[in-house]
C-alpha cells in the first residue's frame, strides 16, 4: 500500500489534531508540526489552530533512501554515511529549526513498526538510542538491532526521523493514525 498521503488528506489530519489538542485544554494558538514520512516524500504541515500557516514538502521518503542508499540489511557504515549526507542536505532546505513547545506529530505507515517498540510517544533521546544501534548492526553487530523493526525501509525511516528531530530540534514525536485522528 503506497504510503504517500495526498496533501488534503494530511490537512484534513491537521485539522483533526489541532481539534483535538483545543478540545483537551490546549490553547487555539499552540504550535504544531505534523510530520509525514512516506514513501517517496516527506512533508511537514506546520502552524497553530485548524489550518497549518506552512507545507513544506521534500523528496525523501523512506522506501526512497532504502532504494537509493541501503543496498544491505542492515546497511552498512558506509551506506548509512552517505544517506545522511543527503538526508541532512535534503532538511536543512526545510528551515529554522522548531519553535521552543511547538508540538511535533508524526503520521505514516512506516512509523506504525517503531511506535511497536516505544508506544506513540518517542522522544529523541529513545530515537538516538535506536539509531546507535542500527550503527553498531551496520559495523558487524547485527544482534545490536533485536527487538527492532527489521527491513531496510525501517532503517531508512529510523535515519529521517532522527535527523529530523535532532536538526529541527525536537525533544518528542507522537505518532497518530489518521483514520484515529479524524474520530
Amino acid at each position: 500500500m503506497p504510503n504517500d498521503r495526498p496533501l488534503d488528506e494530511l490537512e484534513s489530519d491537521f485539522a483533526a489534531l489541532a481539534g483535538n489538542a483545543a478540545a483537551g485544554g490546549s490553547p487555539a494558538t499552540a504550535l504544531m508540526t505534523l510530520l509525514h514520512i512516506g514513501d517517496e516524500r516527506l512533508v511537514v504541515l506546520s502552524g497553530s489552530g485548524a489550518a497549518p500557516t506552512t507545507v513544506r514538502r521534500i523528496k525523501l521518503g523512506a522506501a526512497r533512501i532504502a532504494r537509493d542508499f541501503f543496498h544491505h540489511d542492515p546497511p552498512t557504515s558506509r551506506e548509512i554515511e552517505c544517506a545522511i549526507d543527503f538526508v541532512e542536505d535534503e532538511i536543512m532546505r526545510l528551515g529554522k529549526p522548531a519553535e521552543l513547545d511547538t508540538a511535533l506529530w508524526g503520521n505514516g505507515l512506516t512509523l506504525w513498526d517503531w511506535v511497536a517498540v516505544s508506544g506513540q510517544t518517542m522522544p529523541v533521546e529513545i530515537v538516538e538510542q535506536w539509531f546507535q544501534r542500527l550503527a553498531s548492526a551496520s559495523l558487524g553487530q547485527t544482534g545490536a538491532l533485536q527487538g527492532l523493526p527489521a527491513g531496510r525501509e525501517a532503517a531508512a525511516t529510523l535515519l529521517i526521523l532522527r535527523e529530523f528531530m535532532h536538526h529541527l530540534g525536537y525533544p518528542a514525536i507522537t505518532v497518530v493514525d489518521a483514520v484515529r485522528a479524524q474520530d
